[in-house]
């Protein structure tokens, strides 16, 4: 009876629930979830003792909610603070609690950040309260820079935090280098550059998932993938890192853009077609990728070649559009770094932010006469920085190869700072009798989507399924749950 009740109830108000979209717009209540990347840290100070300040790598996330605001200045509540700095000399820290955040100014930017947060040195847990000393930010949001100096610190002990934070749930990538990960049992452990990642340690999709619909030849070895994007729907676009031949589509290029869903979207030729290329070639090669919320495609290419349109030469490591214009060339991309020498590294993958700040990874590694050596793999802002490196993104699969770089082909960002519009909608939720797993099955414009569920409308909404490119979910077992079920659906 308890089962029959539930099924009940998990069929009409799942079907009832017709979504949640994150509107773009700022409203009341609306939040967004942030990232620490590279370059936040924890200092601990001893104003009055001899010993070095102790600096240490600051990592972890926070919600940024919206309070108020006019065209001149806007509050933000920062809570939820979860902050962790593993230090070399053994110490952890730990920084929890909340703070208000402000933004104003008409022409230059100004920024107030003021927190009241615990922080757990292992030894002991102290109320702290910081603020920052500069106003000025020349970092345009939605992008987070601020340095803060604690305000009740002593003379034995004072805390200085610089965050430097991204409005991300997850980044998806693909690595050029296979591994095997330390989480799952073998021989099933094995993942790698034809696969697409999350940095959460999770395979969004595997390579047979990908090209499984595209005619190739059972027994077929692994088809690297040299781009990949999400485009509405939750269609995944990509190129191969390799010509193919197909049994149902015949001679697939490198530079021709395909989809998980069996097709080849453009082919090469036709992607570059607005630029009037010369010569003309059947393939220029796909190093990089991103579709663009209006449907645009933005590219890069492997081949060197001539635009009649434009009367100028296009690079591999330039982004272009398939409207026919250069969004950044590859000098664009690193004016902001000091390489010791200048040359063109290539462009192994992209996403470019609705305030024009683009993140992306070179095909070549270089050295910044600033910020060391850079590989292949790291995670770069044409701001001028380093936004993570290789083996961090890679940290939550705990590799067991020892390389100190997996290289980075493909790149897309799950942010509460894009959100589509209409709401998805759930169609249906299909139970199974048999093994009391229910279905639930949408349809939306957004790129991703994730299913909530709660055991009642005043029940806070938790997220049983990760993030996924898909149009359906399984929640396993959930017609033998004592509770009701209330499905929402999010898209990003």
């Amino acid at each position: 009876m308890k089962a029959a009740s539930s099924f009940a109830q998990v069929a009409v108000l799942g079907l009832l629930l017709t979504g949640l979209n994150l509107f773009s717009q700022p409203l009341p209540n609306h939040t967004w979830r942030y990232t620490l990347v590279e370059g936040s840290q924890l200092v601990d100070e001893c104003p009055v003792c001899d010993r070095i300040p102790i600096i240490e790598p600051l990592r972890g996330t926070f919600n940024l909610t919206f309070l108020d605001g006019n065209p001149f200045i806007a509050r933000y509540r920062m809570h939820d603070i979860a902050f962790v700095a593993d230090g070399v000399f053994g110490r952890t820290y730990k920084v929890t609690g909340e703070g208000v955040y402000t933004l104003s100014g008409e022409v230059a930017v100004l920024h107030d950040l003021t927190l009241q947060v615990q922080i757990d040195d292992g030894n002991s847990n102290k109320l702290c309260f910081f603020t920052n000393a500069v106003p000025f930010t020349d970092r345009w949001r939605p992008m987070m820079e601020i340095s803060v100096d604690q305000t009740n610190g002593t003379i034995s002990q004072t805390y200085h935090l610089t965050l430097e934070a991204a409005p991300l749930r997850e980044i998806w990538f693909s690595t050029v280098s296979g591994f095997t990960s330390a989480n799952w049992q073998s021989p099933t452990n094995h993942a790698g550059n034809g696969d697409l990642l999350s940095a959460s340690g999770r395979i969004v999709k595997s390579n047979d998932q990908l090209v499984g619909r595209l005619g190739f030849m059972p027994g077929t070895e692994t088809m690297n993938i040299d781009a990949a994007s999400v485009a509405s729907g939750g269609e995944i676009l990509f190129s191969l890192g390799q010509d193919a031949w197909s049994e149902t589509m015949g001679q697939i290029y490198e530079g021709d853009l395909l989809s998980d869903r069996g097709k080849i979207v453009q082919i090469s030729a036709v992607l570059m077609a607005a630029f009037s290329p010369q010569p003309q070639l059947p393939d220029y090669g796909l190093d990089a990728l991103m579709v663009m919320p209006d449907g645009e495609i933005l590219f890069s290419i492997t081949t060197n070649v001539f635009s009649a349109q434009l009367g100028t030469n296009l690079a591999r490591g330039d982004i272009l559009s398939n409207r026919g214009r250069i969004l950044k060339t590859n000098q664009d991309l690193l004016a902001r770094f000091h390489p010791q020498v200048k040359t063109n590294t290539g462009l192994d993958a992209f996403y470019v932010w609705p305030s024009g700040e683009v993140w992306f990874s070179t095909e070549q590694g270089f050295t910044d006469q600033q910020l060391g050596p850079i590989t292949s793999g790291d995670l770069l802002s044409d701001q001028g920085k380093i936004i993570l490196k290789n083996l961090e993104l890679m940290a939550a699969f705990a590799p067991l190869e020892d390389l100190a770089n997996f290289g980075l082909d493909a790149l897309f960002i799950v942010t509460d700072v894009t959100s589509p519009s209409p709401p998805p909608t759930i169609l249906s939720v299909l139970p199974n009798a048999q093994t009391g797993d229910v279905s639930v099955n949408w349809k939306g414009e957004g790129k991703v989507f994730q299913i909530e569920k709660a055991i009642d409308l005043k029940s806070d909404f938790l997220p049983v399924s990760p993030i996924v490119p898909d149009l359906n979910f399984i929640d396993p077992g959930a017609l033998w749950n004592v509770h009701a079920s209330f499905y929402r659906l999010r898209q990003w």
